[in-house]
């Protein structure tokens, strides 16, 4: 019997647990960063969507109104649309994915910044899954962009419930 191949089964499992101890989780690494990475452009991707039915709702006359179907990913924190009229986030989306970075967009047509609001006056928050959300230009009952004329609108954005 040889006994250099006792010893060198040895070496050769030493060398192969210490191959799979340093690849393992860079591989894991890897995989969770591509996977995190999806969900945020998915999240980006839902909010723009969201974004663009609310400007075409904008566009259209008085009590113009859609019903738009959006998806964010599992893991998203949370999605605020919008706020109390005339706020700093009246015309916002904001968003976040759980341990990430907070981030928004500004709703607009044209140079005009899109005003949102739920219907009750404050900010709509839902989180990761899928939402009709129902769109509607109201007509302001107040001068909102301080201009004299009561012609300005908003959008209610309001989660249809089954």
């Amino acid at each position: 019997m040889k006994e250099e191949g006792v010893v060198d089964m040895p070496m050769r499992l030493l060398i192969v647990a210490a191959i799979l101890v340093i690849t393992v989780p860079v591989v894991l690494g890897i995989v969770n960063y591509y996977s995190v990475t999806a969900s945020e452009q998915q999240l980006a991707s839902g909010v723009e969507y969201l974004k663009k039915q609310i400007e075409i709702v904008y566009s259209q006359g008085e009590n113009a109104s859609m019903v738009v179907r959006v998806s964010f990913p599992f893991g998203t924190e949370f999605v605020k649309i919008g706020g109390h009229l005339g706020s700093d986030n009246s015309h916002l989306i904001r968003y976040k994915l759980r341990n990430g970075v907070e981030r928004y967009t500004v709703v607009h047509y044209g140079n005009i910044a899109i005003l949102m609001t739920a219907k009750n006056g404050s900010t709509l928050t839902v989180v990761g899954g899928t939402y009709d959300f129902i769109l509607t230009k109201t007509k302001a009952s107040t001068d909102l962009d301080h201009d004299g004329h009561l012609d300005d609108y908003y959008i209610t954005v309001e989660v249809r419930t089954k």
